[in-house]
């Protein structure tokens, strides 16, 4: 039995093209709007695990966002200051964290892959540290086992 299978997701995808990067995982809620520091990608919400990390190029599996109407604009001023995630995986994607993907492509011409109802829980699946391929047009996850694509 190899442990290097590769592990495909799928689900629905909302935007982007796809990418390939380092997950950062958690099983809780995450807010953009000061939850990180736009200027550096580091979050800097106090009660998060991820408190201290960098999003900069990061795949992100949280289950849902939670942010007031402001996230959408703190997600596009990553964007702007050059530190935003490459892609945001959820269970399921809320409104404000669509909107600062779209705003992203249609001010910066920047794609934030962003994918949703998985047909497993990707926070149960992916961990922090796994290499993901992530395809925000065909909703489709592969965790890289081994760091290859089988």
């Amino acid at each position: 039995m190899s442990l290097d299978v590769n592990i495909v997701l799928k689900g629905r995808g909302l935007f982007g093209g796809a990418v390939e990067g380092e997950a950062l995982s958690t099983r809780k809620y995450f807010g953009f709007t000061h939850g990180v520091d736009p200027a550096t990608g580091e979050v800097v919400d106090e009660r998060h695990e991820w408190r201290g990390l960098n999003l900069k190029g990061k795949i992100l599996v949280y289950p849902f966002g939670k942010s007031s109407s402001s996230g959408a604009l703190w997600i596009i001023e990553t964007v702007r200051q050059g530190n935003a995630p490459l892609a945001i995986i959820n269970v399921e994607a809320e409104a404000i964290t669509g909107g600062g993907c779209l705003l992203a492509e249609m001010l910066y011409r920047t794609s934030i892959v962003l994918i949703d109802k998985l047909d497993k829980d990707p926070c149960e699946i992916i961990k922090s540290g796994d290499l993901v391929c992530a395809n925000g047009q065909t909703g489709v996850v592969e965790i890289l086992k081994g760091g290859r694509r089988a």
